[in-house]
């Protein structure tokens, strides 16, 4: 018998499978950490591997009468807020031959080599969209106490100096939604009021009550900024967007421009990326993820919450 020939059964061939993740395995990784909800819509700096410091530039501008002379006004400032990540990992280990006795044993090659797993395709896949949802709820709820930096939901807060509270705001309700968003909105400082970015972020849940109060309110014309999937709509009558994320879990309503909500990576190391290898030490296919993630925002004076 010739030892080139192969038996596949099931018309699988699974001897590429092993090559999937490292085509697209830092692809992955990366789309699950910077294409989420928030990052999406957010400043992203990357290069990040502790602590970095955001440069922030500000300034007053004195216009005088024209005279001769030189009459020094006005002032230039440079200030700084650091950012800091965590660095964080996925390792996990999975037999090929514990799947011997069970459905997906069909799917392994032939013989008692096994150096691959089936579906490795789809488990790098469902590993992204899990590491995309464990982002997206640290970059709001993470905090000092339990990580090394504190999501938007803290940083958001009165507890930072400068932002600024809504008083008198209740829990969203199906019927108060487009009110409570209007309080933040009658807050929003002056210097900010007309940018393009200002977003107002809330739950899922409570955005579903916004959209609800939104229909019975006869705003129609108000649909999501793209598809439902999005959540996205823009507040009728301004120019500030509601976003539903899952990272928000509380009743809290933030408000502030999205480019001053700075989320921190890495992503410019080799090191940060999805792996599904085999090991032939442990005898066993192994899942690997490394990545850093962390949270500042930029001139808190221009945010606003409810505070709950």
């Amino acid at each position: 018998m010739e030892k080139n020939i192969k038996k596949h059964e099931f018309n699988f061939d699974l001897t590429g499978l092993q090559t999937y993740t490292d085509q697209v395995g830092g692809l992955l990784l990366a789309e699950a950490i910077v294409k989420g909800r928030t990052a999406d819509l957010c400043y992203v700096q990357s290069g990040i591997k502790g602590t970095q410091a955001i440069n922030l530039l500000s300034s007053t501008l004195d216009v005088q009468d024209g005279t001769c002379g030189w009459n020094s006004s006005g002032q230039t400032t440079f200030t700084q807020r650091d950012i800091t990540v965590c660095d964080k990992k996925v390792n996990e280990s999975l037999c090929p031959r514990d799947l011997n006795n069970y459905w997906a044993g069909q799917f392994l090659n032939a013989g008692s080599y096994n150096e691959s797993v089936p579906f490795e395709e789809s488990i790098a896949k469902l590993k992204q969209e899990q590491i995309g949802k464990y982002v997206e709820e640290q970059l709001w709820r993470a905090t000092t106490g339990t990580s090394c930096f504190n999501g938007f939901a803290s940083l958001i807060s009165t507890g930072t100096t400068g932002v600024v509270a809504v008083v008198g705001a209740v829990a969203i309700t199906s019927s108060n939604a487009l009110a409570e968003v209007d309080k933040l909105i009658e807050l929003t400082p002056n210097a900010i009021a007309d940018r393009d970015d200002l977003i107002v972020w809330m739950s899922m849940s409570n955005y579903r009550k916004y959209l609800i109060n939104l229909r019975t309110a006869n705003y129609f014309h108000f649909s999501p900024d793209s598809d439902m999937t999005e959540y996205v709509t823009f507040h009728p009558g301004t120019n500030v967007r509601v976003v539903g994320t899952h990272g928000v879990n509380t009743e809290g309503l933030y408000m502030g421009p999205a480019e001053y909500m700075v989320v921190g990576v890495d992503l410019m190391s080799d090191e940060e990326r999805l792996d599904i290898f085999y090991s032939r030490d442990n005898d066993e296919v192994r899942v690997r993820a490394n990545f850093k993630i962390g949270a500042q925002i930029a001139f808190p004076e221009n945010f606003v919450t409810n505070n709950l």
